[in-house]
Order: structure tokens, then C-alpha cells, then sequence
């Protein structure tokens, strides 16, 4: 049994072909053969002058053999009549790739008369239009039918075919005339028994179908001297033909008359070729992100078969048929998908996964959690700067609470003992450093801040009472008192100085513990020394800047 080719053969074309015009040869594998039969007949045997030289067209029949050579050409051997046979071949020159047409030649009714037809051989045998051509001297000779066309698909239904032929693509009806190049010579004179023609006057012929999944094929042609339509039916192993020729006789008077045809045809393709395999390409990847999502899971039903897409994507070649695809991800929900996998095609699925109800709620969560972390973690930050040493701890524990591998939370834990001890050294020598300035309410402050960080602390409780004693026995109402006299310096005023200088020089060598005991020194002197005031609250900002806190 065979099968027959995609692009089938012609019935009446010689090689491969729509009706009666050729097409790129679909003789592509070495060594392929095949065969088909045609019978035609007239719609009307009627003569309505019986007496004159012309009569009705007879019926025909052609068996035609045709082999692949090369994968890109083709040979035909046509047999019309026990006597009138005929080869032609035909080459596909280039193969059609993109927006470029495929382009093809060939050579018709090689054979040992310059007249041949369907019905016989000689000039003077021939359907009526091609005895006429002969009555007026205006056949063209069969012999030798040159030609060179191209073809082109476009879509995956519609083919078209244009070309140039000579000899049997050549005609001078009163239609035909107009498609080939010797209207440019002759012009209305083709009836004009003493005009001459040129036995290598070109035609065009053009042509095209649609060919639906299901098998039929609609086509209408012009092959240079006649109009055909008709239809075939691609079965696995056979095609059929039903068509209409010489169309153009539905209007011609009579004995013209248009034909019926049909044909049945096939090959060994089916022979030859390897099983028809196509290819997906599988992208898996996140509806929303857009991110592919490895290892994921693609079971293929038909053929029992799990693939990973490792990375997100993956690739396997499957036979011709249709699948069904089920994709699977953990927190996903499956994704099942019908697919047709065609011979010779990759084709690209593109797999949009969405989040399961639980797993949307989940990332929610998280979601809030890593926000509540950072959260968290900048305020301890802040607090540990602001030497807000309780509140940075509690804010670093509920980091851990949330997330208890949290490395930059606990190595804040480690440091704020140290530091707790360290503030409240510095923030005791203040407020000392105050209260003997008298700078009773800053004296507060820092006990305060020593309170804040260590409540058991006794000298910082201590220190606030003792203050505020001195602060509200200040605000009794007191007989007003003469001014006292300013009390001599128990130094001199040269010794001032030169403690000033002392302390500035150790202010600009950043020795700023030295720098403010002398400031403070000389204020304990000299109250009103607005040059040590002024540096010792610099000195004061250095250093707490130097400790990270304040």
C-alpha cells in the first residue's frame, strides 16, 4: 500500500502538480516512486454543425509513473494513448525558507512529435481549441515544454504558484491569448491564419489551493490555455481528484464544452520515510513573577512518562499525535494541557504556574514576618545608638523571637552588656562633673540616664535626691542679700592661662580625657572663663561621639 505526498500529484500535470500546472516536486526521498490514472470526459458530446471539420471533444485516459531522483527532482513517464507517450522532469532549484519562495523548472512532453496532447499525437489530433491552433497555423509545437515557477505558502492552508512556460502553456483562444508573450507581437491578430508566431513564446500560468486539516484541497488554476478547478481528497494512502477543466468552454459556443475529471493516485512514501516526530520546548515558570521555577514536574500522559524541567525548562522530541501535559510544582496548582505535536516542528509551551490558596496565604505571612524583622532590627539599631540600652535589647530579642538565626541581632545582644557598663561610667562622671558646676538640672539628666540604665543603681538614686533637695531648698523665698564680693582666685590669673593653654593643646592632640579635666578645672576657678565653657562642651561632644552614644 502507499501513502501519497503532501503536495499530491496532478492528474493531468505530468510531474508533481495542482490540476494541470506543476508545483515543487514532493518526490523528496530517494528512491520514491509512485503512479496515478485520469479520466476525462467531455460535459457535452453536442455538434451543432455536423458537415464542418470540427467535432466534439472524445473522452481521454492517462496512466502516469513518476520516481524521485536526487531528494529535488523528479521524472514522470505519461501514457496517453497506446502510441502517444511522454517524459517530463522537473528540479527544485531552491527550497523555500522564510518570505523567499521556493523556485523550480522542468521540462514537459519530451517525445518524438512537435504535437502532443492528451488524446493523441500530431498536430492535426488535439482537443478542439488545439486543432483550431492548427487550421489557423497557430499551434505551438508541445515538444520540449520549458518552464520555470515558483511557489509559496502562506499560512499554514494557502499555497500559491506562478511561472512561465512555453510550448503547452502557450495559447491563442480568444481568452487564452492575452497570458503569453506573443500579445505583444500579435496582438488582436492570434486568428490571423498569415500571421506568424513564434514557436518560443513564453505563457504564464499561475495557481493555488487551500487544503484543509481534515484532508480536502480546494483549486483553481490558469495553466496558459485553459481554466481548471477542482477538488481532492488526501487520504493516508491514496488521493482523489474531481475536477472541472477547460472551465473557459462553459461560455464558449458549441462543440466546445468544458470536462469532467477525475483520478486517483498514490506512492511508497510510507516506505521510506521514518516515523514523523515533532519536539516541545517546555517553560515553566512563576503567573506572576515571571520567574521559571526549576524542578519542576511535566507527566506526559499518552506515553506514561515523567521529565524534570531541571532548570525551569526542557526539551524532548515526541511522535506526531496529540498529548496531554500535566505540570507539577509544589505549591502550585497543577497546570494540565492539551497538545498537538507536529512532524518536523518545535514548538515552544509556555507553562504560567499559579500559587496554591494556602501557599498566597503563607507568602502573606512571611511576608509581614521579614517586615516585622526589619522592623525590629532598625529600631534596636536606633535605640543602641540613642544609648537606649533596654529598649535596644528588647527590640533584638523580638528579632530573635521571630527569627532565631538572626546573626546581626545576636551579636547586637553581645555588645550591650559592655556598652551598658560603659555609658553608665561616663554618664556618673558627668553628672558629678555637673553637680560640682552646680549645673544642678544636667546633674539630674545624667543620673538619670544611669537610672534608666541600671535601676538597682544606688548612686544614681542617691545622686537625683540629694539634687532635687538642693533644687527645691533653692526656690524658698530668702532675705535678699547684699552682692558678695567675688572671692580672689586661689590662683593667679597667669596660672589660669596657662592652664587654658594647656587644655587646648591637649583638645587639638584629641586627648580629649585631659582636655576636659582641665576645662572643668579652670571653670571650678574661674566660673565665668568663657573660653574653657566653650571647650569643654566641644571636648564634651568629642567624646561622646568617640563612645557612639549620648
Amino acid at each position: 500500500m502507499f501513502i501519497i505526498a503532501f503536495f499530491l500529484i496532478g492528474e493531468m500535470c505530468h510531474t508533481t502538480g495542482f490540476i494541470d500546472i506543476p508545483t515543487v516536486s514532493q518526490y523528496d526521498i530517494p528512491g520514491m516512486f509512485g503512479g496515478g490514472i485520469m479520466f476525462s470526459m467531455p460535459f457535452s458530446t453536442e455538434d451543432p454543425i455536423p458537415s464542418d471539420p470540427v467535432d466534439p471533444d472524445p473522452k481521454d485516459f492517462t496512466l502516469t509513473l513518476r520516481y524521485g531522483f536526487g531528494g529535488r527532482g523528479e521524472i514522470a513517464l505519461s501514457m496517453y494513448t497506446p502510441s502517444a507517450f511522454a517524459l517530463a522532469v522537473s528540479y527544485l532549484l531552491k527550497e523555500e525558507r522564510g518570505n523567499t519562495p521556493a523556485l523550480f523548472c522542468g521540462l514537459d512532453n519530451i517525445t518524438y512529435n512537435p504535437h502532443i496532447s492528451t488524446i493523441g499525437i500530431k498536430d492535426t489530433v488535439g482537443f478542439v481549441e488545439e486543432k483550431n491552433y492548427a487550421r489557423f497555423n497557430h499551434r505551438p509545437p508541445e515538444l520540449l515544454s520549458a518552464y520555470i515557477a515558483m511557489q509559496k505558502s502562506l499560512g499554514q492552508y494557502l499555497n500559491l504558484v506562478i511561472g512561465l512556460g512555453r510550448g503547452r502553456f502557450v495559447g491563442y483562444g480568444p481568452r487564452s491569448h492575452i497570458f503569453n508573450t506573443d500579445l505583444f507581437v500579435m496582438g488582436e491578430d492570434y486568428t490571423d491564419s498569415t500571421a506568424s508566431i513564434s514557436g518560443w513564446a513564453f505563457g504564464i500560468f499561475f495557481g493555488g489551493s487551500i487544503r484543509f486539516p481534515f484532508g480536502l484541497e480546494l483549486i483553481a488554476e490558469i495553466d496558459g490555455r485553459d481554466g481548471n478547478a477542482g477538488i481532492k481528497y488526501h487520504h493516508k494512502y491514496f488521493t482523489t481528484t474531481f475536477a472541472i477543466t477547460k472551465a473557459e468552454h462553459f461560455w464558449s459556443p458549441k462543440p466546445y464544452s468544458p470536462r469532467f475529471t477525475i483520478g486517483l493516485e498514490t506512492n511508497n512514501r510510507f516506505m521510506l520515510e521514518g516515523p514523523k516526530v515533532g519536539a516541545i520546548e517546555c517553560i515553566v515558570r512563576d503567573h506572576t513573577s515571571k520567574q521559571l521555577l526549576p524542578n519542576s514536574i511535566v507527566d506526559i500522559k499518552e506515553i506514561n512518562k515523567r521529565y524534570k524541567a531541571k532548570g525551569g525548562t526542557f526539551m524532548v522530541s515526541l511522535p506526531v499525535g496529540n498529548y496531554t501535559l500535566t505540570v507539577i510544582k509544589p505549591n502550585y496548582v497543577d497546570y494540565i494541557a492539551k497538545i498537538l505535536v507536529k512532524p518536523g516542528v518545535k514548538s515552544k509551551l509556555i507553562f504560567n504556574l499559579k500559587k496554591t490558596e494556602e501557599a498566597l496565604r503563607y507568602e502573606v505571612a512571611l511576608r509581614q514576618k521579614q517586615t516585622n524583622i526589619k522592623k525590629y532590627f532598625d529600631q534596636g539599631k536606633v535605640y543602641y545608638t540613642q544609648g537606649k540600652l533596654n529598649e535596644a535589647k528588647s527590640s533584638f530579642n523580638m528579632v530573635l523571637s521571630l527569627n532565631p538565626d538572626h546573626q546581626q541581632a545576636k551579636e547586637y545582644l553581645v555588645i550591650i552588656e559592655p556598652r551598658r557598663a560603659e555609658l553608665i561610667s561616663v554618664y556618673t562622671s558627668e553628672a558629678r562633673s555637673r553637680t560640682r558646676a552646680k549645673d544642678l538640672a544636667k546633674a539630674i539628666e545624667y543620673w538619670q540616664k544611669v537610672f534608666d540604665l541600671d535601676p538597682n543603681n544606688t548612686d544614681a538614686k542617691a545622686g537625683i535626691a540629694s539634687l532635687q533637695k538642693q533644687i527645691a531648698a533653692a526656690k524658698k523665698p530668702t532675705k535678699p542679700k547684699k552682692p558678695a564680693k567675688p572671692k580672689e582666685p586661689v590662683i593667679t590669673k597667669a596660672q589660669i592661662q596657662a592652664l587654658y593653654k594647656n587644655g587646648v593643646s591637649n583638645f587639638t592632640a584629641e586627648k580629649y580625657n585631659e582636655a576636659l579635666k582641665i576645662f572643668k578645672q579652670i571653670i571650678a576657678y574661674d566660673p565665668n572663663h568663657k573660653g574653657a565653657k566653650d571647650y569643654k562642651k566641644r571636648t564634651e561632644a568629642r567624646i561622646r561621639v568617640l563612645k557612639g552614644g549620648g
